[in-house]
C-alpha cells in the first residue's frame, strides 16, 4: 500500500490524500470535495462551531446591555435618558451584528486546520482561538465590502439614477469575488485588512470563476434559511438565524482558501508531514 508521499513502482508520485479522518481529501479539492467537505464540518463540528458563536455573542450581548444602561444612568432626567438610551443601542445593536459576522469567520479560520486534519475541537478552545483575530477578520470584510459596493453606494447617495449605475455592477462583483477569501486569510495567516486584500486577489487570481461558484451559492441559500426562519418563527427565528447561520457560508469559502493554497504553495504537504502543529501553515 503506498504511504502519503509514496510513489507508484514506475516512479510516479502518487496525489496526497488524507492524514486522517479529516473532512475532505489532503488533495486539490474539486466542487464536489468543497461542498461536501462544508457539510461533513457542519455535521461534525456544528456543536461547538455554534457554542462558541453563542459564547461570544452572549459576551458582546453583555457589553451593549452594559453599555445602552450606562449612557441612560448618565442622562439627568427619564425622559431624556430613554432617548440616550435608544439612540445608543441602534449602534451598538449594529456594531453587535458586525461582530457576530466578523466572530462567525474568525471561527471557521481556526476551524480550518483541526476539520482539515480530522482532530477534536471544543467550543471554549474555539472561542479562544478566534476572540484575538476577529479584529482583523471585521477589518478585512468592511475594506472588502468597501471596494465592491463603495463606489456604488457613492453614486446613490449623491442622487444617481439606479439606471445609472447599473454598468458598475460587473465591476463591483468582480472585485466581490475577488476579495471573498480576504476574512478567511486574515484569519488563518493573521493578516491586517489590507493585506488580507491582497492575499485573496492573488488566491483567486485565475480561479475567479470557480470561486463565484463556490461561494454564491452557499451566501444566497444561507439568506434564503434567515429569511425563511424569519417568516416563519418571527423574532425566535431570526435569533435562532443569528447563532445557526453566520458562518455557513464562510465553510466553502474556507475550503476553497485551502484548495487554492493546495494548488498554489503546497499546503497538503505542509499538513501532511507536520500535523500536529498549532500554526497556521
Amino acid at each position: 500500500m503506498a504511504m502519503q508521499h509514496g510513489t507508484h513502482r514506475s516512479g510516479g508520485r502518487l496525489p496526497l490524500q488524507r492524514p486522517g479522518p479529516g473532512v475532505v481529501p489532503l488533495r486539490p479539492l474539486g466542487t464536489s470535495d468543497i461542498v461536501g467537505g462544508a457539510l461533513a464540518a457542519l455535521r461534525r463540528y456544528g456543536g461547538p462551531l455554534c457554542g462558541a458563536l453563542l459564547l461570544g455573542q452572549l459576551m458582546a450581548g453583555l457589553l451593549v446591555t452594559a453599555a445602552a444602561g450606562a449612557a441612560t444612568l448618565a442622562s439627568l432626567s427619564p425622559r431624556s435618558g430613554s432617548r440616550v438610551f435608544v439612540w445608543t443601542l441602534f449602534p451598538a445593536a449594529a456594531l453587535f451584528l458586525l461582530f457576530t459576522c466578523a466572530l462567525a469567520t474568525a471561527l471557521i479560520a481556526a476551524l480550518l486546520r483541526p476539520a482539515v486534519l480530522g482532530r477534536a475541537v471544543t467550543a471554549p478552545g474555539l472561542l479562544l482561538a478566534a476572540l484575538p483575530r476577529t479584529p482583523a477578520v471585521l477589518g478585512a470584510q468592511l475594506l472588502a465590502l468597501s471596494a465592491a459596493a463603495g463606489p456604488l453606494a457613492v453614486l446613490l447617495a449623491l442622487g444617481a439614477a439606479p439606471l445609472a449605475v447599473l454598468p458598475l455592477l460587473p465591476v463591483a462583483l468582480w472585485l466581490g469575488v475577488l476579495s471573498a477569501l480576504a476574512p478567511i486569510a486574515a484569519g488563518y495567516e493573521g493578516l491586517g485588512p489590507v493585506a488580507a486584500l491582497r492575499r485573496s486577489a492573488h488566491l483567486v487570481r485565475g480561479a475567479w470563476w470557480r470561486a463565484l461558484a463556490v461561494t454564491a451559492p452557499a451566501v444566497v441559500s444561507t439568506g434564503a434559511a434567515a429569511y425563511g426562519l424569519l417568516l416563519w418563527f418571527g423574532l425566535p427565528g431570526a435569533l435562532s438565524a443569528l447563532v445557526l447561520l453566520p458562518a455557513v457560508p464562510q465553510l466553502p469559502a474556507g475550503l476553497l482558501y485551502v484548495d487554492r493554497r493546495i494548488r498554489r504553495e503546497h499546503l497538503a504537504e505542509a499538513l501532511a508531514t507536520d500535523p500536529q502543529s498549532a500554526g497556521p501553515a
